[in-house]
C-alpha cells in the first residue's frame, strides 16, 4: 500500500488460512483490495490461478506473503514493461535478507536489457515472484501455474514465458526476499528442479533440445565446481568431471 505507483488492485488469495487473514485485510478498508477466501487448502499454484482469473489489470505480479516489495517496485517494473513494447514480462533484482540481519544481492545487469532469456533461466538464473511483472494476457495464454507443481512452479512458468518472447531485465532492486525459519523445502528439491528443466527441454524443437541439454550440462559443471571449491577440492572435482 506504500507503493509510489498507486494505480493497482491487490488481490489477496486466502488459501484456507487459520490466522484471521480475511478480517485483517478487510479492516484496512482500501477499495483497491479484494480478498478471495478458499474454504479448503489448494496449495499455491492453484491459489495463484484463482487470483489470476479475477485480475483486471494489464499487468500482473504474484507476491508471496513473506517477501517485501520496495516502495518503488511497481513504478520501476511498470516503467520497464511499458518501455519495452515487445517484452512479455519485466524482471528486476532482489536482495536476499538473512535472519541474522545480513543480506546479499544476487546477479543483476548493469543496464536495462530486453531479449530472449530462456537460456539464462535454463542455466540457473532465477527471478522470484515479486521481482517480476508479466503481461496478464500472456500468463493466461500459457495456462497460468501448473496445479500439479507446488515447488519450482514459478521457474516452470518463467521458462514457458521466456521461450515465447523477449523479457525486459532491469538493473534496479525491487524486493527483499526474506529467509526465515518458517520456510520449508522438500528434501528432493534438486530433483524437482531438474524435472522442471528436463520437461522444458523436452518441449523444445529438436535442434534446440541438444542446446538445452548442453546448457544444463554446463550448469552441472559449474555447480560441481562451486561445491568443490567450498570443500577445498576444486582441482580434483574438475578433473573428475572432465573424465
Amino acid at each position: 500500500l506504500d507503493q509510489t505507483f498507486a494505480d493497482f488492485e491487490l488481490i489477496v488469495v486466502d488459501d484456507a488460512s487459520t490466522d484471521d487473514t480475511v478480517s485483517f485485510v478487510q479492516s484496512l478498508r482500501d477499495p483497491r483490495i479484494r480478498v478471495l477466501r478458499q474454504s479448503t487448502r489448494s496449495e499455491r499454484s492453484t491459489a495463484r490461478n484463482v487470483g489470476l482469473a479475477r485480475a483486471r489489470g494489464e499487468f500482473v505480479m504474484f507476491l508471496d506473503d513473506d517477501d517485501l516489495l520496495r516502495v518503488d517496485a511497481l513504478a520501476r517494473l511498470v516503467g520497464a514493461l511499458r518501455g519495452s513494447q515487445h517484452a512479455l514480462a519485466a524482471a528486476a533484482a532482489c536482495r536476499i535478507a538473512l535472519p541474522n540481519g545480513d543480506s546479499t544481492l544476487p546477479y543483476r545487469p548493469s543496464r536495462e536489457h530486453t531479449g530472449f532469456v530462456w537460456r539464462e533461466m535454463l542455466f540457473g538464473w532465477w527471478s522470484n515472484s515479486g521481482q517480476n511483472l508479466y503481461r496478464t494476457e500472456v500468463v493466461r495464454a500459457v495456462g497460468g501455474f501448473d496445479p500439479a507443481v507446488t515447488h519450482c512452479e514459478d521457474r516452470k512458468l518463467w521458462l514457458t514465458i521466456a521461450w515465447r518472447g523477449p523479457v525486459c531485465v532491469a538493473p534496479s532492486t525491487v524486493m527483499d526476499y526474506r529467509i526465515h525459519d518458517g520456510q520449508s523445502k522438500p528434501p528432493d528439491i534438486d530433483a524437482i528442479r531438474r524435472g522442471v528443466f528436463d520437461e522444458f527441454i523436452a518441449t523444445l524443437p529438436g535442434d534446440r533440445q541438444r542446446e538445452g541439454r548442453c546448457i544444463r550440462r554446463a550448469a552441472d559443471l559449474v555447480d560441481a565446481a562451486d561445491r568443490a571449491r567450498s570443500e577445498h577440492r576444486f582441482g580434483a572435482a574438475i578433473m573428475a568431471q572432465l573424465h
